[in-house]
């Protein structure tokens, strides 16, 4: 992990923070810090927003790569990022536009650190975006996923996890319950043969 390069301006994360537009907004953040704290080298994310932004300014920092799995086309997510963003983030930042049940399966995947889940929110879609991102998470790597305890949604989303293939595999768990819910979920043991690698010291 590249220690020595300048820090984002975080300005723009901690504003959108406090904005309280997205239900999201509370982890904005924390969604930063994680990225950063896992060293993360490559990251997945269903669905797409300023989430997006965070993870790409925090894998400025740690040299790793982020691909996003969404429906909706760059044009429509205006609101957030252009062309003009994955031109900037070349070589950083892949953008892949389609359904999640037919696109996982399709792309080739390398080992992820951290994987985000805020795409579909039906329960039976969700289980099997789960299955099919579970083999592709390192050990010690993280899967996110929001809104389980939205006050109408999270009941799908909370038995999609209980529903999914974690079921037999070691793991731990926790909800932060502000911000709509995101649940943590980190995996003890991985079909991948690699684990997240941690480097950072304190520098005395």
């Amino acid at each position: 992990m590249n220690h020595h390069i300048d820090p984002p301006c975080l300005s723009t994360i901690t504003d959108q923070a406090h904005k309280n537009n997205t239900g999201f907004c509370r982890h904005y953040m924390f969604l930063y810090s994680v990225v950063l704290g896992l060293e993360a080298k490559n990251v997945l994310e269903f669905g797409s927003g300023f989430s997006t932004t965070c993870m790409l300014q925090a894998l400025r920092l740690t040299g790793g790569k982020l691909t996003t799995i969404e429906q909706r086309s760059i044009e429509e997510q205006h609101l957030w990022f252009n062309e003009q963003t994955l031109s900037d983030h070349s070589g950083l930042w892949s953008y892949v536009q389609g359904d999640s049940l037919s696109t996982v399966p399709s792309i080739d995947h390398s080992p992820y650190d951290l994987v985000l889940h805020d795409g579909s929110h039906t329960g039976s879609v969700v289980v099997i975006d789960i299955n099919n991102i579970l083999p592709h998470i390192k050990t010690g790597g993280f899967l996110l996923l929001h809104d389980t305890a939205h006050p109408d949604l999270g009941g799908e989303m909370t038995h999609a996890i209980n529903s999914s293939n974690l079921r037999s595999m070691d793991h731990e768990i926790v909800t932060l319950p502000y911000g709509y819910g995101l649940t943590l979920i980190r995996l003890l043991e991985s079909k991948t043969k690699e684990q997240v690698n941690l480097t950072w010291r304190k520098i005395s």
